[in-house]
């Protein structure tokens, strides 16, 4: 196409010119005159006074003429002359004719008129209220969006850190608010890091046109960049397929990956612990026997001393004796009630039984004989000198003494022969002896003479016992083991004097130093001896191996206890188990022996849930929380400080359409075939281009 003087040639709809305001291509409008024959694609034009040539650098040679153009916005172009004028991507005009009406410019000083094209059927006065909208200047926004959201993300670190201060090591019941302290910090957590993530997708958004500015690069950086602040992945990809280039860039990438462990590492800052807690409306107690008032043995009133009066309480004592023994001790008496777990109690005293046990066989002495009239395998064995065994012995009958039949089967006279003696004997105020004389083994060799059996003596008294340590659970407070009871050390008592309890007589007992005493019933000294004497006093009897007897000889007595006494492998422990029995009967009321037993006060313990602050987990938020605040800094300085002033972009998916690259045909530009985003990509790994601007300030991806 041609211009000549007074025509113009091109499209009214594409008409463009790179010398249009700001870098946009204006919208030229022109108005419909008189038609012409639309193959000519003339427009006849109001020739004006010729202007200056057009500078070279535009490519647009003119010819003598003259021709002012204005854009429909209002800003003139000023004179150009040419002999030819295509505009860039102009396409064939319509089928219609048009004429440039002239229009005089009032802010003009020359009154050089100008020459708006209007758009058919137009006007050519713009619309006032969308003229001023178009050219309002827009709020300039900077940075801080971003900074709000360091700011929210510093926050909500704080938040956290202050949380986990406030509830470290304390029972999660303290906790003051409807939401647990877990779920607040899972939320504060999400609330930073998705502000983390904001500050992060706009520095690497920002960072791809910095990127472009600095020196060329092929277009595709610009996809890494975008799908880098999309995300995990995007990141992953710009680290694997994208060189060092940008410092800044990578940091932020491997800052974005990192952020996936900041959710896992936020549910694992908090555990919580079963601890014990120490529960002050509860209180614990244990018994105590600072005096003994027997209830078993009571003083028959206006009687000697030693009248004693069997209650109903008896069977009960008697009871408690016999599981003694079968290793079932009575427990002392005590309250440890729900929802306590386990109690404690200081350091106390109390009056109990103490015993001592051991074995005496080789310090006495054994002296057999054939009773007159008997054969020869029939022995009695009397046994003297007995090491801690008492005596006052009248006559030589006091002295225990075993009966044996050592019988030969074929005498047919099959009999028992005596295999346990168990005395128990009182040796003064407070003091009682147990001699436990046995065979263990059965099989004698020699039919005539018995092997000796052995000699075992124990002495109970009454005693001080200090408890210190005791801890109990609330569940199984019964346990033979004596541990659970704590540590227990005993000190022996002493008869001083007589005295009075409840209008009864009774004996005082004190400590070596006199520095405790306890008071207990005469009644029971007297009558104890003869009661439990009725229980252990017992003989055993069995057929001796190599006898023509096969079966074995009835029980002795209801309750069985030479049984027990016989066939028992540890008579120390059986003793002790005697011994701690006698001692809770003294220390128990209710279901003891002991009128004025008491308690002492302990402390009880209930589990609770504690939270446990793990400050290892917290390392990777708090890291990733410094580290997007800090390169949000760092890319506001470096894009800041950029030549020429770099565009303040981010995200913006306009600025691709405003800012077009320039060097390329369109036929290099061209995807040929079913438009995809991966030929794209492709193509764009090709042009290697630099983000700047030219000497008018107009920026372009310029082909390097």
């Amino acid at each position: 196409m041609s211009l000549h003087p007074g025509q113009y040639s091109g499209s009214p709809q594409r008409a463009q010119h790179e010398s249009a305001l700001n870098g946009h291509d204006p919208q030229w409008a022109v108005s419909p005159t008189t038609p012409v024959d639309a193959g000519s694609q003339q427009i006849p034009v109001t020739p004006h006074q010729p202007p200056n040539s057009l500078p070279e650098q535009y490519g647009v040679p003119y010819a003598q003429g003259p021709y002012t153009f204005v854009p429909s916005h209002g800003y003139s172009l000023g004179p150009y002359a040419s002999s030819s004028f295509s505009p860039p991507g102009a396409s064939p005009i319509l089928a219609s004719a048009y004429t440039a009406q002239p229009l005089l410019d009032s802010n003009s000083s020359s009154g050089q008129p100008r020459l708006p094209l209007i758009p058919d059927g137009g006007s050519s006065t713009p619309n006032d209220a969308s003229h001023e909208k178009a050219t309002s200047k827009p709020f300039d926004w900077w940075w801080w969006w971003e900074i709000a959201a360091a700011l929210l993300s510093i926050t909500s670190m704080c938040l956290i850190i202050a949380i986990l201060f406030n509830v470290r090591n304390r029972p999660l019941s303290s906790w003051p608010l409807a939401i647990q302290p877990n779920s607040a910090i899972a939320i504060l957590t999400t609330a930073g890091k998705a502000a983390m993530m904001v500050i992060i997708a706009s520095c690497i958004s920002q960072l791809k046109w910095r990127h472009m500015q600095q020196k060329a690069h092929p277009l595709h950086h610009l996809q890494l960049f975008d799908d880098a602040s999309r995300g995990p992945w995007g990141s992953l990809i710009m680290l694997t397929r994208f060189s060092l280039g940008s410092v800044l860039g990578w940091s932020l990438a491997i800052v974005t990956i990192a952020a996936l462990g900041i959710e896992p590492s936020a549910q694992n800052i908090l555990t919580f612990e079963l601890q014990q807690v120490n529960l002050t409306n509860i209180t614990a107690e244990m018994a105590v026997a600072p005096n003994y008032y027997s209830k078993a043995f009571a003083q028959a009133k206006g009687q000697i001393e030693s009248a004693t009066v069997i209650t109903n309480d008896l069977p009960h004592f008697q009871a408690a004796i016999l599981n003694g023994l079968s290793s079932q001790v009575l427990d002392p008496s005590f309250t440890c009630p729900p929802p306590a777990v386990n109690c404690t109690w200081p350091a106390f005293k109390s009056l109990g039984i103490c015993a001592s046990f051991q074995e005496v066989t080789e310090g006495a002495s054994r002296n057999c004989s054939t009773p007159k009239g008997k054969w020869d395998f029939v022995k009695n064995c009397t046994y003297t000198n007995i090491p801690g065994w008492f005596v006052n012995r009248t006559s030589d009958e006091d002295d225990p003494m075993l009966g044996y039949q050592n019988d030969d089967a074929a005498n047919g006279l099959a009999k028992q022969s005596q295999t346990l003696l168990s005395d128990f004997q009182v040796s003064d105020f407070g003091e009682w002896k147990w001699l436990i004389i046995r065979h263990d083994d059965h099989n004698w060799p020699d039919l005539k003479t018995p092997p000796s059996p052995r000699i075992f003596v124990a002495n109970l008294s009454f005693c001080e016992k200090t408890y210190t340590g005791i801890e109990r659970a609330a569940q199984n407070l019964n346990s033979p083991n004596t541990t659970a009871l704590g540590e227990t050390s005993s000190e022996p008592l002493t008869w001083t004097s007589s005295c009075e309890l409840l209008g009864d007589a009774c004996g005082r007992y004190t400590t070596k130093d006199s520095s405790t005493s306890y008071d207990v019933t005469r009644s029971l000294i007297y009558g104890i001896g003869s009661q439990i004497g009725a229980i252990l006093d017992r003989e055993g009897y069995a057929y001796l191996s190599g006898s023509s007897q096969a079966a074995g000889p009835p029980p002795a007595s209801a309750m069985n206890v030479e049984y027990l006494l016989e066939n028992t492998p540890d008579l120390d422990m059986l003793v002790k188990n005697f011994a701690d029995t006698l001692t809770n009967l003294i220390r128990n009321n209710k279901t003891g022996d002991n009128l004025l037993a008491t308690t002492v006060q302990g402390t009880a313990y209930g589990r609770e849930q504690f939270v446990i602050v793990r400050w290892e987990w917290l390392i990777l938020p708090v890291l990733e929380t410094v580290l997007a605040s800090g390169l949000l800094v760092i890319c506001i300085v470096a894009t800041r400080s950029s030549k020429n002033g770099l565009p303040q972009l981010k995200t913006s998916v306009i600025a691709y359409l405003t800012y077009p690259a320039r060097g390329w045909t369109e036929e290099e530009m061209a995807v040929s075939g079913k438009q995809r985003s991966e030929k794209l990509e492709e193509l764009s790994k090709g042009m290697n281009a630099r983000f700047a601007a030219d000497d008018r300030g107009w920026w372009r991806f310029w082909r390097a």
